[in-house]
């Protein structure tokens, strides 16, 4: 009694897919609208993801760049404030340039970005430490 049950179920199963086109040996396409709308759709997706990623890009590079210049001439007011002789200006921007990568590898660009938007307080980013520092120091 359920062999015949078992058997019948795989008849309908059978019968139900070679209605459809789906047994093996009757595949067919049903046209190339469907397959033409897939694709225009996920190339859609493509083309916003790569928009997406490079407004990330472009918010978190001008972030660092006022950063950059933002350090150097906060650190060249307090060397003239301290009496010391102005060192040069390249050694001054590659040391901002060193911490502002440091800053990046910590936060990510994304964050970078948001910042730059006014999206996230600076506040909240995870700041530089001492060590990072005299890491730059060491490096130039």
């Amino acid at each position: 009694m359920t062999t015949n049950k078992l058997v019948s179920r795989i008849h309908a199963v059978h019968d139900w897919c070679s209605g459809k086109g789906l047994a093996l040996g009757h595949l067919h396409r049903s046209g190339t609208r469907p397959w033409k709308r897939k694709a225009i759709i996920l190339l859609s997706i493509l083309l916003a993801l790569a928009m997406a990623y490079l407004a990330t890009f472009q918010f978190a590079s001008r972030a660092m760049q006022d950063l950059i210049s933002t350090c150097t001439a906060r650190f060249e007011i307090e060397l003239e404030n301290a009496g010391i002789e102005s060192l040069t200006n390249t050694l001054l921007r590659s040391l901002c340039e060193c911490l502002a990568h440091k800053l990046l590898d910590k936060n990510g660009m994304v964050r970078l970005a948001l910042v730059d938007r006014h999206r996230l307080d600076p506040l909240a980013l995870e700041p530089v430490t001492e060590e990072d520092g005299s890491d730059c120091i060491n490096a130039l």
